[in-house]
């Protein structure tokens, strides 16, 4: 079943209590005929009292069933993605994702 994606602004730093995170850029990765959204970016741990630290991430919201094809009130684009719920297409889709980006923690939405 389809779901909305709101797509965030990319290079733009969100703060948070312990650091910040950057969506960097999107990618829509050929898999099984289909398209799969895919968003990379960054997180850095630097004000928290536990130590620092950064990881790359994959953000995987789902296959595109349609692209930006609506806004939200604030004018951020809106794609209708269908979340994947198959392990087997999960492994599958982080082996591309991991020979595209190395070292990239994976989530999947």
């Amino acid at each position: 079943m389809p779901v909305e994606y709101i797509h965030s602004p990319l290079n733009v730093q969100v703060e948070s209590i312990s650091g910040h995170y950057v969506n960097e850029k999107e990618m829509r990765l050929p898999h099984k005929d289909r398209e799969v959204l895919v968003v990379f970016g960054y997180a850095m741990v630097d004000k928290s009292c536990c130590g620092t630290g950064g990881f790359k991430f994959a953000t995987v919201p789902g296959y595109v069933v349609e692209w930006q094809s609506g806004k939200t009130p604030n004018n951020e684009p809106v794609s209708m993605v269908e979340p994947i719920r198959d392990e087997n297409e999960k492994l599958e889709i982080h082996d591309l994702i991991d020979k595209t980006e190395v070292f990239c923690q994976v989530n999947f939405l």
